[in-house]
């Protein structure tokens, strides 16, 4: 007969190996937030982004069935690809497919791209790259890599912005936001948010960070994609100046799995203020 001390370590090591598979396997989540800006124009009250970032080919049901049906449950107007669809070390870009496939008629959808769409050695756009953007004229996909364009709903308009991933100095070369259009930034690097914030953009969205892969209660993101700990924008939404950003979780994992950190869809309400 096992004795009350044993039971009890038992016990314990059952809890621990339920906290750790739980950590490992979190559902898919939608994060909603709601934005107000007084420059909103009145036809954009009420409209919502979807932003997907760091899919990294990662499959969410059969044919990406599980993150289509969340992308259309948000009913978007908008949807924004932030960066790192691809990597090397998914050669098929099924996955990709499935998904496009299944959100392209929803809304228009813009892209920028992250650090994994380039060699790490020579910044060359990896091999899958080509195929990426093939798969994007395929399906309507408008990649805004440097590029400003406006978006018009009814008569009223407003700016968004695409950034193409840069390592260093990536607000060089960018120009100031228009100070009476309200105006988005598509960036991946959320961690750059200092940098960018003195530009004026009201609203930035980004990833990157995978939310510091692993979270603590109460503490947020331990890991930085810089390498060190608990930085300082790992996910959610900031301010600084009259600049804003909201930083994704992101969607796949890279060379670490995440842990107590779901990956995430992101759908923002924009409101007048």
């Amino acid at each position: 007969m096992l004795s009350l001390r044993r039971i009890c370590q038992i016990l314990i090591i059952i809890a621990i190996l339920t906290i750790v598979i739980l950590g490992f396997h979190s559902p898919l989540e939608t994060t909603f937030y709601t934005f107000s800006n007084s420059k909103l124009p009145d036809a954009f009250n009420g409209y919502k982004i979807v932003l997907l970032t760091d899919f990294h080919l990662k499959e969410f049901g059969d044919h990406e069935s599980v993150l289509v049906q969340k992308v259309a449950d948000c009913k978007p107007d908008l949807i924004l690809l932030g960066g790192d669809f691809i990597d090397e070390k998914h050669t098929s870009l099924s996955p990709l497919n499935d998904l496009l496939k299944g959100i392209h008629t929803l809304a228009p959808i813009y892209f920028v791209s992250g650090n994994h769409e380039f060699d790490k050695s020579t910044g060359e756009p990896i091999l899958q790259y080509a195929e990426m953007q093939a798969l994007f004229s395929q399906y309507g996909v408008q990649d805004i890599d440097d590029q400003t364009i406006t978006l018009i709903k009814d008569s009223d308009s407003i700016q968004l912005t695409g950034r193409k991933w840069r390592s260093t100095n990536p607000a060089r070369g960018l120009s100031p936001a228009d100070d009476n259009t309200f105006h988005l930034l598509l960036f991946h690097g959320g961690n750059f948010f200092d940098q960018l914030s003195p530009y004026g953009y009201d609203l930035i969205l980004s990833g990157h960070t995978h939310g510091g892969i692993v979270r603590l209660p109460f503490l947020g993101g331990v890991f930085s994609n810089t390498g060190s700990l608990f930085p300082k924008y790992d996910a959610g939404l900031f301010h600084q100046g009259s600049s804003s950003i909201i930083i994704s979780r992101g969607l796949g994992d890279a060379r670490i799995p995440r842990f107590n950190n779901p990956p995430e869809i992101v759908c923002i309400t924009l409101y007048q203020k």
